[in-house]
Parts: C-alpha cells; structure tokens; sequence
C-alpha cells in the first residue's frame, strides 16, 4: 500500500470514517459488506481507507497495541489491490494477484488450500499464488473456473476470519475484476467479509466500463457509500497548521481558495513555501518534479510509462542508467516526495503525479520506453496473462501493430486456458480491431476474422451479455461471406441471443443454417447441425419438435460427438415433458446422457436437466440423491457456478419438499449466492415460500422488503416466471378456513390457464385456489370451482397429475359438504398415499390436517387429538410450523386436548394453568391471538402496538412457558382453557 501522505492526522472524515467502521462491525456480524468509497482525485480516499485499516488491525480501535496474535480468529485479515491503468481491456484480476497473496502471507499454505476446497479450485489460484499448489498432485491437474475459485476462497476464509479486502483505483479495474466485486457484493450472505474499494468520481462518464456495475450495486442492500468531499475552509486551516503552523491567515485563506479543499493539493502547495504559486493545476501537480535533476526526471518518466507501481528489476532493465545512476536518481525521487518505496519496487505518491509526468514525454520518447518495457516484459515475464496483457499494450502505445497483435494472440491463447471470458472478449476484439493494420493477420492469428467475432461472441454469451454477443456475432456475419461451416455457427449465435433477448429469436436464422449444413460432408457440420437443431427443437412444438430432436440425437451418433449427444438427449427429454407430459418418458434420455462420457461442465447440464425433471415427476428423494452427486460434483470440478447453481435450487427444493429444511437453506443459500442478480430471484421465491410454510411472515415480508429490486428485475427480464411468484404469494395467503382467498385463488388460476405456463405450476397453482376457496362447510365462489373443474378435465392421466387431482376433489368435497365418514375415507387414502413421498410435505401436513377435521365431524374426537398431536409435534421440525399452528387451531375449536401436548392428569393441567396466569395481561391477550393463529403484524393491529413489540411480547411468552415454538404455545393455552372450561 502507498505510504502515508504527510500529514501526521487526518484531518475531518468522521462521517465517512463512522460508515467504513459501522460497516466493519455488521461484517463481523455475519452480515458481509461492501463500501464503495468515491471521490475525485486528491481528495483523500485512500488516506481515509488508511485510517480505518489503522483502527481494525490494532487491540481497542486504535490503542496502537497490535493484535495478540495473528492466528487470533477477532483479528481481521487484510488484502489488498491496487488496480493499474493498462489500458482498455487489462489483465484479468490484476489487483486480486496481491490481494490472494495477501491473504496467503496472512493465513499461510495449508489454511488457502483447505478454504479452496477443490484440487481444481487451488490448480487454478496457483497461477497467481504459485506457492500454493500442491506438488504432489498430478501436473495435469485440470483448472477450475478462476472467478468462481476466487469466491469460494473468500467465503470459506471468511467463515474462520473476519476478511477485509482493499481494492483502490476501481475506475481502472478490468472487466473480471469488476465482475467479481459484483457478484461478491450481491451474492455472499452469512461471512465476516468487508471489501472496500474506492474510485475517482471525476474519471467516470456515462460510457465508462465501471457505470453499470456501479449503478447494479447501488440496488443492492448490503453496499454502503460513501462520498469523500473537499475539505471545508477550517479544516484546510487544519491541516495547514500541522503541515506548517504560524502561517499567516490570509496565505491559509489562499491556499484554501487554491487548492479547492483537495488536501493533496494542500500538500503540494504548502510544500512550495515562498516559490510562486503555479497558474495550473498541471503545474502544480509537477512542481516537485521539476525540482529533480536531469537524471531524475528521466527515471520518473520512465517509471510513468510503467503504471503506478514499477518492479526495481523491470525499472533497471528499461531505463538506460547504471546501477549507481539509478539508484541515486531513485533515491533523489523519493527523498523529493514524488515517488515512495513500495515492495520491490517504487510506486507514484498519487496518481495525478504519474498522469502529469507521463504526459511530460517526447512522442519519440514515448515509444523508446513503451518498446523497452515490451521487450523486457515479453522476454522475461510474458508467461502471465496480466504479463501478456501489458506487454500487448506496450507495443501498441510503442505503435508497433504487428508486434501488439502478435502479443494480444498470446494474451489471448492464455485467457483461453486459464482465466476470464470477459478478458478473452475484449483480447478477440481487439485483434478484430487491428486485423486490418497488419500484414498476414490470419496466419500471426491462427484463425479467421469471423472465427475472432464467433469466439467473442460466445464468451460474451457466457457472460450472460446477449447484447454485447450479439453485436459481435452481427460483425462475424459481416466479414464472413464464404465459409458456409462459419456462417451457420454465427447464425446460429445470433439466433440465440435473440432468443435471450426478447424470448422469440429469428427462426429464419437456423433454417439458413440448416441450408448451409445440410449436404456437407465435414464432421464439424454434422456436430453443428445437430446443435441448429436441438434449438429447433426447444422453440417448436408438437411433430416439427419431434423430428427435429430425433434428428439431433442420430447426427450426433453418426459422428461420436458425446457432447452433442448429450444436448440433443437433454431437449428431447424437455420436449417429452412439456408436449406430452409424459415424466417417464422424459426421464429416460436424461438417464441415457448422464451415461455418456462428457466433460465437468456438460455433464453439470445434464445433471441439472436430470435433477429438474425428477423434481417435476415428484420423485423428490432420489432428485436429492441424484442433485446432491452431480452437485459434489460440479465442485470437486471447479465450476460451481452455471448449472451449479441451479443444480443446487433443485436439490434445495426437494430438501425443503421432504422436510429437511436445514440442509436445504444450505443449498438455497449456495444457490442465491452463485446465480445472476436477476436468476437469483427464483431462489429467493423458494425462500419465501418456506418462511411461509414455516409460519414465519415476518421474516418472509423482510426478505420480499429487502429483495424488492431483485424481484422485480427478474420479472421484467423473465415475464414467463412471473406465474411462480403468483403460486408463491397465493400459498402465503392459505389459513385453516377458507375465507377471503378469492382474489388470490383468481390469480391463480389465472397463471394456471395460461397457454405457455408450466405444467408443474399449472398443478399447485389449481391445487392452492382450491384450498384457498374450500373447508368443511364452506363451498367457495362457484366461477372459482368451474374454473377448478375444466382445469381437472384437461389434466393427463399420470402418476403426479392423477395425486394431485385426487387432493382436490378431497377439496372439494370438504367444501360440498360431503358426509363426514366419507370424507374420512378420502383424506385417509390420501395420506397414506402421500405419506412415503410424491409430494412436498407441507401438502402432506395439510391432508393431515384435513383429515384430523374430518374424523371431529365424524365424532373421531380421540383418533382427532392423536393426529393434531403428531403433526404439532412433527409439522416444526420439518419446516411446516404452520400446519402444527393449524393443528393448535383445530384442536381449540373442537376443545380437544392434543396428545403429546398436555397431560390429561390434574396436576399437569394446574402445572400449565400457573404457568399461563403467570403472564401479564397483555401477554395473554398475545397468547390468545397467537392461539388464532394472528401472525405478529396481525397481533400488532388487532393490540395497536407494532409488528416488533408483538414480536418481543412473543419471545416472552414463549421463554416464559417454555414452548419451542407458536404452535405448542397454542396448544398449551387450549389445554389451560379447556381445563378451565370443565372444572
């Protein structure tokens, strides 16, 4: 880190020195933040980040006694990066380099390597740590993705230790790292992690890369910011008095004026004395500069053309003094204040200086210095991306094209192999920018210019940027008017980014394709046709569909090709269940590609396809089985990230579903924090929807408060999911009686009828409107029971569809009114049904519940009281609190003591009854509606008090009686009532 301005205090930033250490301890907390620090140049950001790094690293916020040990897990870990000007693209993660080895130094070898995980994650993060990579592992040990090795890291350390990283400069980041700090800003829940990066406000204009990524992290909760502005004139007064004091007033007036309350600039014109103040800021910035000698000058300008921070070894091989020469020029440099030691190498006191001095060089100068810095570079460190990258800059700053092309190839090759999409975008069209400026292009390249667009194209698809790919596939198609193979790839392309795009595509597209492939006797073709079709396929319905995947899975035969087989098997199986709804139909090509040899991440695809469909047939424990395998898989791989992520809402739905609701947060949680802010918003349905079942509104409305954006960005992208969301807010509304559920169960059917709408949300959607709409006595709204009625009739007649459509007619009849003895018989064979799986178990605990009903009416009062008792004992433990709330509500209607919650023996009631009249009134009033089933807003509005005093009114209760949860507090008040009610 650059060593401290001069001033021995800071001088103001209380309120931002507050936010950065109010942010710190919520991280400590278990509530990550990140806090964006901005402000122009000079004006202090990086001193502030100083001072706060001073006071978390050092014993009672700064004591100045350091930390008892380093091993301490109370004492933070700090990394830093420093992110470098090279240019429009730059290395991937140049400042994560020193900040992984930060955190080595801090945690040591053995402690990186378990908190990577994978063999493939730590193969990875060996390329910039290289001390860390096992020497007994296999050489060919395949690299995981790196971002994703980067997060996994980060998480894991911070599980242990409370982790802060510094990033400075961000208006200089790349694209992977800005990617990174994105999706760590966003995504990491429940770590003691807070990232600090900074920026220059002044350096950001509507088309700069780091705009959106800002603007995306504005909308995210756990981002603070904080704005470093000019100091006030008292406080440049301040700082004057400790840089040199006795001024006289009127000249600390002028240097308020001057300097414009940028204590850098303060700095500087203190430190000029009696000399004439310069008339530019320029000027100003180069003063001390100007007061080196010859030699000096030369040195520094040649350090400016290097970045920030230049190595002592790279400084001495370009600049052309010897060694004594140099080392006083440096030594004359620092001394002067215009640069500082910093590791191995010297490092600008600011930013401005190295701008201002690099300016300062001969156009003929510049290109001297750029060339040496590429010559050294390439020959002695070009075998590192942000290596290759730089020295790709050089040459072209040296306007040298073909030698700048010829190193942009080799930055781009080792992209390819080791790290970011973004970067090998941005390297690919960077050689399609200079294809036409050098000789021979093709063949320095070893590729075509379309091939160029088509590589960019797809790493920019991987992005998850359908417009940026897009763009680059219409450019491909441009310049590619011969080479059938080519054209029909980037057709292909842009048909799917279309399709990404507005969710319709251009059909036209893959027929042309198909035009060009078809006839072609190459293997390549016969791969790519295959993969034009599988798309047919997905966007098509009924014969067209079938043959065109049938076609698929032959082309792909015929040639061998696994990879393609395995898509074409996975559409097939996805058009099975979407047309014909046929669940094992559908299951059987998926259980033939996960069969195939296929790479970690085509078989991920597959797993995820396989894992979705089991959850869709209702076969959730072997979809846990089956998810949690490919799963561990994915990880052991190193590519969690992608189908990852959705493998892991599957299994967290079927865990939810069979009532393990601790694992499945664990893998809900994994899922939210690996999947796109928008894609992450299906995860925070499944959220809700368990905080629901689990009778925890509150928590619920929270995290729908808290996520707002999200959701609401994620309907506008994917409209087709919205009827999800209307499922999920319908369920949330469901109560033991059904009353006033009509508009939520209309909206349900709603989504239910609609043309293009999910089989599976068709399902529970028809299911929900019935039990909002029907209980024993109550028959519903008739328009809602003739829509439930015709959406039966066009159910197909499966295994699933036929379970779920027999729960509704046991619906139904509780609400017609059906003799009580028969509808004993219908929810009875439904339980037993539904009890060894086939269905989420809340719907099971509602039967339950139903049935319990059923048997009151039927005078089944003891069989009644054991059932309610079970499911109070049960429902919690499997994530379904409210249907043992449900119970308790049963039961006090019906004055039935549940079993298992009171004793029936005198004492035990007299027990309970003097642990209930030890409440306060207003607790029981509380314990009353809490028996009511009132969440805490409802008791809140029915008591006039707010949500969070009903909340720690509740806590008391139940601390007091000694109840887990609302449902045995209830139970416990029917029993006291019941026992007052017969004495």
């Amino acid at each position: 880190m650059p060593a401290l301005p001069s001033s021995p205090r800071m001088v103001g930033r209380h309120n931002e020195l507050a936010a950065l250490l109010e942010a710190f301890d919520e991280a400590a907390g278990g509530r990550p933040r990140t806090v964006v620090v901005r402000g122009e140049a000079g004006v202090g950001k990086t001193r502030l980040v100083q001072e706060f790094l001073a006071l978390v690293t050092t014993d009672h916020f700064g004591s100045g006694k350091p930390s008892v040990d380093a091993e301490d897990a109370a004492s933070p870990v700090v990394a830093f990066g420093q992110c470098v000007d090279l240019g429009p693209i730059g290395a991937p993660f140049g400042p994560i380099r020193r900040v992984l080895r930060d955190l080595h130094e801090a945690v040591g070898t053995d402690a990186l390597r378990e908190a990577a995980g994978s063999a493939a994650a730590i193969a990875s993060l060996a390329a910039l740590v290289p001390g860390i990579a096992d020497t007994a592992a296999e050489h060919d040990e395949p690299a995981g993705e790196f971002a994703e090795a980067i997060e996994v890291l980060l998480e894991e350390l911070s599980r242990r230790r409370h982790v802060v990283v510094v990033l400075e400069d961000l208006q200089w980041a790349d694209a992977a790292t800005m990617a990174l700090l994105k999706t760590l800003a966003s995504t990491l829940r429940g770590r003691r992690l807070t990232i600090v990066a900074t920026y220059r406000s002044d350096d950001i204009d509507r088309f700069h890369p780091l705009r959106p990524v800002l603007a995306e992290l504005d909308r995210t909760r756990s981002v603070v910011r904080v704005e470093v502005m000019p100091l006030t004139p008292d406080e440049v007064a301040e700082q004057v008095d400790q840089l040199a004091s006795g001024l006289d007033p009127r000249v600390v007036e002028a240097l308020a004026q001057r300097s414009g309350g940028i204590p850098f600039l303060v700095e500087e014109l203190v430190d000029l004395g009696d000399h004439a103040l310069p008339d530019t800021l320029r000027e100003l910035v180069l003063a001390r500069y100007m007061r080196l000698g010859a030699e000096a000058q030369q040195v520094v300008r040649t350090m400016a053309a290097g970045g920030v921070h230049v190595d002592h070894d790279v400084l001495a091989a370009v600049a052309t003094l010897d060694e004594p020469a140099l080392d006083a020029a440096v030594r004359e440099a620092i001394d002067t204040r215009v640069i500082t030691a910093d590791g191995a190498g010297y490092a600008f006191r600011h930013a401005l200086t190295r701008e201002a001095v690099e300016a300062e060089m001969l156009p003929s100068e510049r290109v001297r210095v750029h060339r040496r810095y590429a010559e050294h570079l390439g020959e002695h460190r070009g075998d590192s991306l942000d290596d290759a990258s730089a020295v790709a800059e050089h040459w072209l700053a040296a306007r040298d094209l073909p030698a700048a092309f010829d190193a942009t190839v080799t930055a781009l090759h080792q992209s390819r192999t080791r790290f970011s999409p973004a970067t090998s975008a941005k390297l690919a069209e960077r050689l399609a920018e200079l294809w036409g400026q050098v000789p021979d292009a093709e063949a320095r390249a070893g590729t075509t210019l379309p091939a160029l667009h088509l590589d960019a194209a797809q790493a920019w698809h991987d992005l998850g940027d359908p417009e940026r790919s897009l763009r680059s596939a219409n450019e491909g198609l441009a310049v590619c008017p011969d080479d059938p193979l080519m054209r029909a790839a980037l057709m292909r392309q842009r048909y799917v980014q279309t399709f990404n795009l507005d969710h319709t595509g251009h059909p036209a597209d893959l027929e042309e394709a198909v035009a060009l492939l078809e006839g072609f006797d190459d293997r390549r073709a016969r791969v790519l046709l295959s993969r034009v079709l599988t798309n047919m396929a997905i966007d098509e319905h009924g014969k067209d569909a079938a043959e065109h995947a049938a076609r698929a899975i032959a082309l792909a035969e015929e040639v061998g090709d696994d990879a393609a087989l395995a898509v074409a098997l996975t559409v097939e199986a996805w058009r099975l269940a979407g047309d014909e709804d046929q669940d094992a139909a559908a299951l059987a090509p998926l259980q033939r590609a996960v069969a195939l040899r296929l790479d970690p991440s085509m078989r991920a695809y597959v797993g995820n396809a396989l894992t979705h469909m089991l959850v869709s047939a209702g076969r959730l424990d072997e979809a846990v089985v089956v998810g949690t395998q490919h799963y561990e898989d994915v990880v052991r791989a190193g590519i969690e990230r992608g189908s990852g992520a959705a493998i892991a809402q599957s299994v967290a739905f079927a865990l939810f579903a069979t009532g393990h609701p601790e694992n499945a947060l664990h893998y809900a949680r994994r899922a939210r924090r690996l999947m796109s802010r928008a894609d992450a918003a299906s995860t925070l349905r499944l959220l809700s929807s368990h905080l629901a079942w689990d009778d925890r509104l509150s928590e619920r409305d929270d995290l729908l408060a808290t996520e707002r954006g999200r959701i609401e960005e994620s309907q506008r992208l994917f409209p087709d999911k919205a009827a999800w969301w209307v499922v999920e807010r319908a369920d949330a509304a469901l109560n033991l009686h059904a009353r006033e559920g009509t508009d939520a169960a209309t909206a349900a059917l709603a989504a239910a009828e609609h043309p293009k709408g999910s089989r599976t949300v068709a399902r529970y959607a028809v299911l929900t409107a019935a039990l909002l709409t029907h209980s024993p006595g109550h028959p519903g709204d008739p328009e809602v029971r003739a829509r439930i009625e015709r959406a039966l009739a066009g159910w197909p007649d499966n295994e699933l569809a036929g379970r779920v459509s027999r729960f509704i007619r046991a619906v139904l009849a509780d609400g017609d009114g059906a003799p009580a003895d028969d509808r004993v018989t219908a929810w009875r064979s439904l339980v037993d049904e539904l009890t060894p799986g086939g269905m989420p178990t809340w719907h099971l605990q509602t039967a339950r519940c139903r049935l319990a009903w059923a048997l009151i009416d039927a005078g089944e009062r003891d069989e009644a009281a054991d059932l309610l008792g079970a499911i109070i004992a049960e429902a919690p433990a499997l994530g379904v609190a409210r249907a043992a709330r449900w119970a308790a509500e049963l039961a006090a209607q019906a004055r039935l003591v549940p079993t298992g919650t009171a004793s029936a023996s005198a004492s035990a009631s007299e027990t309970k009854a003097g642990i209930v009249a030890s409440l306060t009134p207003r607790e029981l009033q509380v314990l009353e509606l809490i028996a009511e089933g009132l969440t805490n807003p409802q008791i809140g509005q029915r008591l006039f008090i707010s949500p969070k005093t009903a909340s720690v009114h509740v806590s008391a209760i139940l601390a007091k009686i000694g109840a887990a949860n609302r449902a045995e507090a209830a139970a416990l008040y029917v029993a006291t009532a019941s026992a007052a009610s017969s004495v």
